[in-house]
């Protein structure tokens, strides 16, 4: 089975925090689990590491968690769950020009990381249940984490 690896969950490892997450992720390596997650991953991670590349790869390649590429696929189906959360949002004004604004809760690279796991996974493995299950309402949770 092929499982996306969320970010929140890496942290939850260099933290140790979340326990029974991270059990979740060893549970699937003992399994044989696919572990794999989109680049925008790599990216929230750096700064855990400092920008040290050479050091982050190393914490992936320990917990066998393999980054690939953004498609283009994924990327559609990410900015399609976007714009349906822009939708949702509150809008507030601009004391000054009056300006419509929309209050954002999440990042962009959240939905990239959903959209990516509901085109190229089996599930994904996360802490962060709310954003995936209302705006990829099809993904699995690995191991009921949604």
């Amino acid at each position: 089975m092929r499982i996306c690896v969320d970010t929140t969950i890496l942290i939850d490892i260099l933290k140790d925090e979340f326990r029974d997450c991270q059990e979740k992720l060893y549970t699937a390596l003992t399994k044989g689990d696919d572990l794999v997650a989109p680049s925008v991953v790599f990216g929230e991670l750096m700064p855990q590491f400092k920008g040290n590349t050479k050091l982050l790869e190393v914490f992936l390649r320990e917990h066998k968690i393999t980054i690939l590429p953004l498609d283009k696929d994924s990327v559609i189906t990410a900015a399609n769950a976007w714009i349906k959360y822009l939708k949702r949002k509150a809008k507030a004004k601009c004391p000054q020009c009056g300006y419509k604004l929309i209050l954002k809760e999440h990042f962009l690279s959240d939905f990239y990381i959903g959209g990516f796991a509901l085109v190229k996974c089996n599930a994904i493995l996360t802490r962060d249940r709310g954003i995936y299950a209302k705006y990829f309402p099809e993904l699995h949770g690995y191991e009921n984490c949604l």
